[in-house]
């Protein structure tokens, strides 16, 4: 069963007649299936003064159906040995499991109660209120992980992206039952779910189970225009006394659909990938001036970015991001060596290879390249893509995305502007 889909070996697509659009990679050798469904339904789709929402709901939906409570919920998947989750990210949220091919059908049957069967019990809601609540209290005294959410805020300032994906404890305490419905009714929609599966599996039942399923399940959930970040050159500072000083950069790089994806890959793990990267070389090795520092791709549906990051003292704050800025200084006008290509190709396969291993990695895989390109990219193709990079191809990928213009710098310590940057940007 196939919509004659030009795919690979092992590879299946189908979509269902009220829209549900399905993926799968059939992977002979393994026991285990593992399937997810993901909805256009994260951070930036909640009304902008229920901050939080998202995040809240991924937890209620698992507090309570028509047929059971969140004990009965919890027991059933155990009963079946699986393996569940979720997660609730900037632009999505997915939903998944990890069970036995044997159970696959079972364990879809309690994912069907899940989205179209929620009751939101008043109870419950106060609850997990709560656990969001302390989560943000978590949040605030963690510096490590408040970096990361100053430099995304005004790297995104003046869109949806830029928003704490926990929420404030002034929304979230602000989010009642109603709401969860209401969003619910929005964007938990059949054109809105992108359902795949890898592992062991017959794909002919499981667009029959599926169908089975969902097929009395209709509706529409809008169309929602993707933020349009505009990244200008800023500094942003949040002071707190202590012996830390926390950095955070950003700046616009090639995103997951760019044809110079793959070179943004390897110039993030030059640059800031591992023990031998160019961050970890000159910023700790030579000069002792972190105890972390890390390089990688972040980024959206509209754009991608590069995010750094270091810990560093008071004292050494400023020489640290100086140090750094040199290196993207560098980067930018000399480009990478051809050993420094050739040892990020090893890395980048061999991490490629193993990530790919388990059915929860390919699972996610597929997932991510439908969702992103619309097209399912194999093990095989991010290999040759890899392979395909040239010293030009980087440098050229440098001279369209700037490392140093536009910049965001953010801070959490105890220097005030002048005492971190100095000149350091001039």
């Amino acid at each position: 069963m196939s919509d004659q889909q030009p795919l690979p070996p092992n590879y299946f697509y189908h979509k269902l007649p009220n829209g549900i659009e399905m993926l799968g990679q059939y992977m002979p050798s393994l026991s285990s299936t593992t399937f997810g469904l993901q909805l256009d339904a994260g951070v930036i789709h909640e009304p902008e003064h229920k901050q939080g929402l998202a995040h809240l709901f991924e937890y209620m939906l698992f507090q309570g159906t028509k047929h059971k409570d969140a004990r009965a919920l919890n027991e059933a998947f155990e009963s079946l040995g699986a393996r569940k989750g979720a997660s609730t990210g900037m632009e999505a949220t997915q939903l998944w499991a990890q069970v036995v091919h044997t159970k696959f059908d079972d364990t879809l049957d309690l994912f069907h109660e899940l989205l179209l069967m929620p009751t939101f019990p008043a109870d419950e809601l106060v609850q997990m209120r709560n656990i969001v609540l302390q989560e943000i209290r978590r949040r605030e005294d963690e510096p490590m992980s408040r970096i990361f959410e100053l430099v995304r805020a005004n790297f995104y300032e003046g869109t949806a992206l830029a928003r704490p994906a926990l929420g404030t404890n002034e929304s979230v305490r602000d989010i009642d039952k109603q709401d969860l419905h209401a969003f619910w009714g929005e964007r938990y929609q059949p054109n809105n779910l992108l359902f795949a599966i890898a592992g062991k599996f017959d794909w002919d039942h499981v667009v029959e189970k599926m169908q089975a399923l969902f097929h009395d399940w209709h509706g529409e959930a809008a169309t929602f225009p993707p933020p349009e970040p505009r990244p200008t050159m800023k500094i942003a500072l949040q002071h707190q006394e202590g012996k830390q000083e926390h950095l955070g950069m950003m700046f616009p790089f090639p995103n997951y659909t760019d044809p110079d994806y793959y070179a943004a890959m390897v110039i993030s793990e030059v640059l800031g990938g591992g023990m031998t990267s160019r961050l970890f070389v000159e910023v700790r090795e030579k000069r002792g001036l972190v105890y972390g520092v890390s390089a990688g791709l972040a980024g959206n549906k509209r754009m991608g970015a590069m995010r750094i990051y270091a810990g560093t003292t008071p004292e050494q704050g400023q020489e640290c991001l100086q140090v750094i800025v040199n290196e993207l200084r560098k980067l930018e006008q000399e480009g990478i060596t051809a050993d420094e290509l050739e040892r990020a190709k090893v890395q980048l396969k061999s991490e490629n290879v193993m990530r790919s291993e388990g059915s929860a990695a390919r699972m996610g895989a597929i997932t991510r390249s439908w969702w992103y390109d619309r097209k399912i990219v194999t093990i095989q193709e991010v290999k040759d893509a890899i392979d395909a990079i040239t010293q030009e191809q980087v440098h050229e990928v440098l001279q369209r995305f700037s490392p140093l213009n536009p910049l965001t710098v953010a801070a959490i310590g105890p220097l005030s502007k002048g005492e971190l940057v100095g000149n350091t940007l001039s």
